[in-house]
Formats: structure tokens, sequence, C-alpha cells
């Protein structure tokens, strides 16, 4: 049944005219923020002891297991106050261990942005948002939790200050306490002055000095605190939360219409048509060079600037595609030159490898294999994508999840054993400056073996505490399992050593 509203009658009279309809009295209106939270206490003091967990944890520390299990225990905290069912609980939970896990092998700086962005769609996932928009909600999280921390601490500040105790008068705590505080003062210094036994006293407890107030710790509290809170109000931050409904727009005829995108197919398949004959004669049929020219360095020129092209070549495809889908012979002239495309990134981990054959391996050239391999496998979803006549979501949420997969499996990967590893046992140019220098911890097995090998040391010409150089955790927080699985490989190779005659 409809509510009677009585026009011209106060909002408030409005409200207790329910009953002329026989209807149910209207709900009071819940209030949102930190005054309507009746849990504010609660989460305030959780907000305090988690501070103060960080502290303990992580302030001061060479970050290890204690980041991991910090970044845990926020993220239980925020899923047991989201209150959501037991199903939906398991599934964050086990999404908070995946999260964690690369900082249990190793905290930096790839490990740390995973687990940043694992707690977030954590989050955002037990605040009720909807699969489709997760990611767009946990990117707006980054600056809608901060400015909710920031809200909800001015509100409660200035609430603080508004509550006065019953019978609070200023004029008659003076009348009532001032006599007594300043002749009590100067009876406290003569009695002071009389008896030497209290005076010493007095001055044992001027030597006790408070400790230092250090401005970073607070600055660290604070930055604790932005993150922590967000954590702890998420499903009040649900509606802040979800993103703004997509506008569908009338695409317009621009630069990038069918007429220049079939002919921007044809003369690109034609110059790469060119490029991809002569990989085939110079990399594969194995094909004289011009003189002074070795294939190393035909290979080392040709490695990145083709890993561009082939990116630039995916990002018009996607944009040439809805052309494609009208013309069947555009879809044709697409699929030949995204085949050529994948055919320069094979062309390109080829010249790469044959430049690591002589020069060996460095972090720059490792990488650019992952990115190569990473470009290939989505220039194979592309391809697909346009075989199948999929939509342009369908290969976005493909392409990111193979790039996501793959860092995050990176982050469990000793990219500096590798490095050395085949830098010392592969017949390569034996780059020690570049080894002892750059490399990390992780370099040490490998270089053990090989002094042991060659009898002599590696690094000469370096001076002490330069090079690679095993570190100890000082105590249980800065425990790192990639660190302890090294530390027992080289106690193995040690004992292996002492005992081979």
């Amino acid at each position: 049944m409809k509510t009677a509203i009585m026009r011209g009658v106060p909002l408030a009279m409005q409200n207790d005219g329910w009953w002329l309809e026989g209807s149910n009295p209207p709900a009071p209106r819940k209030k949102i923020g930190w005054q309507g939270d009746r849990t504010g206490p609660v989460r305030l003091a959780l907000l305090v002891a988690l501070i103060a967990l960080s502290d303990a944890l992580v302030w001061q520390v060479s970050a290890g297991v204690s980041l991991a299990l910090f970044c845990a225990i926020l993220g239980g905290v925020a899923i047991w106050l989201a209150d959501v069912p037991a199903r939906v609980a398991w599934q964050a939970g086990g999404g908070v261990a995946l999260a964690v896990l690369p900082l249990v092998e190793l905290v930096q700086p790839l490990s740390v942005v995973i687990s940043m962005v694992g707690l977030s769609l954590v989050v955002v996932f037990v605040a009720g948002i909807r699969r489709a928009a997760v990611i767009r909600s946990a990117l707006r999280l980054w600056w809608v939790g901060p400015v909710a921390t920031v809200r909800d601490g001015a509100q409660a500040a200035r609430q603080m200050v508004s509550v006065k105790p019953s019978g609070w008068d200023l004029e008659r705590l003076v009348m009532a306490w001032a006599v007594p505080v300043i002749l009590g003062g100067v009876f406290a210094l003569l009695l002071l002055e009389a008896n030497p036994v209290l005076d010493r006293w007095s001055q044992s407890l001027n030597d006790l000095r408070l400790p230092d107030v250090n401005l970073w710790r607070g600055v660290f509290w604070g930055l604790m605190a932005l993150l922590i809170w967000p954590c702890l109000v998420i499903a009040r931050l649900h509606s802040r939360l979800m993103p703004a409904p997509a506008r569908h727009t009338v695409r317009r005829v621009g630069v990038i219409n069918a007429g220049s995108v079939a002919r921007s197919l044809v003369l690109f398949n034609a110059m790469f048509a060119v490029q991809t004959v002569m990989d085939i004669v110079m990399l594969y049929g194995d094909a004289g060079l011009p003189e002074g020219m070795s294939h190393a360095t035909y290979a080392h020129r040709g490695a990145y600037p083709l890993l561009v092209t082939a990116l630039l070549a995916g990002l018009f495809a996607v944009m040439a595609r809805p052309f494609a889908e009208e013309k069947p012979l555009l879809r044709v002239l697409l699929l030949a030159w995204l085949a050529q495309t994948l055919a320069l990134v094979l062309a390109s981990v080829v010249r790469l490898d044959l430049y690591v054959d002589v020069y060996g391996l460095t972090r720059l050239r490792l990488a650019a294999f992952v990115w190569m391999g990473m470009v290939a496998a989505g220039l194979g979803v592309v391809v697909w994508q346009v075989a199948a006549r999929k939509h342009t979501g369908w290969m976005l949420v493909r392409s990111g999840g193979i790039g996501a997969v793959t860092l995050y499996v990176c982050a469990f990967v000793s990219f500096d054993g590798i490095i050395a590893r085949h830098n010392l046992t592969q017949d390569v140019v034996k780059d020690s400056w570049y080894i002892c220098r750059y490399l990390g911890e992780g370099a040490l097995p490998a270089v053990i073996r090989y002094e042991a090998e060659v009898g002599h040391s590696l690094c000469p010409m370096m001076q002490p505490g330069i090079g690679p150089d095993l570190s100890y955790p000082d105590d249980w927080r800065e425990w790192g399992f990639r660190n302890a699985r090294l530390r027992r490989s080289l106690q193995a190779i040690e004992t292996k050593q002492l005992t081979t005659p």
C-alpha cells in the first residue's frame, strides 16, 4: 500500500502520519560514517592493535616473513569483519594465502606489489563487489580507502572535542583548585629544600628521561593507519568502490576507418614480409652477413626493436578488429599480419638467444626473454580472438591473466642464480665484473662451484664487502624461504667439498 504524503506538512509530521494508511512505521535512516557505526570503538581498538603489531613486526626490521604474517593477519581481520558466508570466507582466505606466498619466498618490489594487489582484490571481494567490477574496484580502493580514513579520523576528532563531562565549569574548577595547587607547589619546594632525602629522590626522578619522539616512526604509524582502516570498514565503502557504469558511445568516423585499416594492413603485410624473409635467410638459413658484422651483432641489433614493433602491432590489431569483423578480406589480412608479427617475436627470441650464446645472460636479457614470451602468448590470444570473433573484453581478460600468472611465477624464481649458473657453466664471455658487482646472493652457489673447479677466486679485483654476499637474519622476523634454501645449499656444497678428497 502506498504511503500517504501530506503536502505542506513539516517532514517530521509527514513521517509520523504513517498510521493513516495502516502501514508499518518507516525505518529510521541509518547514519553512514563514524557516528552511525555502533562497532566504531571495536574497529578503533583493532586499528590501534594492528598499528602496534605492524610496529613490532615491520618497523626497523629487514623485511622478511614478518611482513607476510602482518599482511595475512590484516586480510584475516578484514574477512572476519565483513561477516560474509563461509564459502566466500574460504575463497577470500585462499586469496590471502596466494597473495602473501611471494613475501614468504622473498620480500622484493615484485612480491610487495603482488601482495598489495592481491589483498586489494580480496578486500573488495568480501565487500560484495560483483566479479565483473572487482579489478576496477580494487584500483579505486587505493584512493577511496585513504580518503575515507582521513574523513573518519577528522569526524572522530570533532566528536571527541565536542564531548564535555557533566558539570564542566572552568570558573568553578579554578575557584576550587587554584589555592591548593599553588600553595601545595610552594610547600613541596620548601620541604624538598629542608629534607635532603626527599631532595635526592626528586633528583633521581629528574634523571629519568622519556623516550625521544621519532618523527619517522609517527609517519610510519600514519601510513599504516591509511592502509589498515579501509580494511576494517570495507563494507561501508561498497557504494564508493563501485565504478561508474560504462557509457555507450556511437563510434564516429576518424583516422582509423575501414579504408585506412585496409591500406595499412596491405602496407604492413608487405613490410613485415621483407623482415620475415630476411630473418629466415640470415637466422635460419645461415647466410653470409656483410663484412665486419657477426651473427651476434645482427641478433642484438634487432631483438629489442622487434619486440616494440610487436607490441605496437598488437595494439593496432585491437583497434582494427571491429572493422575486420565487417569485411572478410580485412579479416584475412589482419590474421596474416598477426601471424607475421608472431613470427617476428619468435625471430626476436632466436636473435637474443644467439647473442646470449656469445656474451652470456644479464638481468635485462633474461627479462627480455620473459617479456617476449608474454608478447607471443598475447598475440596468440589476439589471433584466437579475431579467428573466433570474440569481443575485446574476452581478449583483455585472458591476456591480463597470462601477464599476472607470469609475474606471479617470476616472484618465486631466483634470476641471479640462473644468470650466474649459465654464464659460469657455458662457453660464453666470462664477465666476472658483472657477476661480482651486480648479482645478489642467489649467484653464490654457482660462484663457489666455479671457484672450486678453476682453483682461484672469481672476484680478486673487487674490494672487500663488494660482491655476492650471504645475508643472515637477525631474528625470526627477517627469515625468508629463499634465503633459508640458499643457506642450506651453501652448507651442503661446503660439506661436499670438505669430504671430497
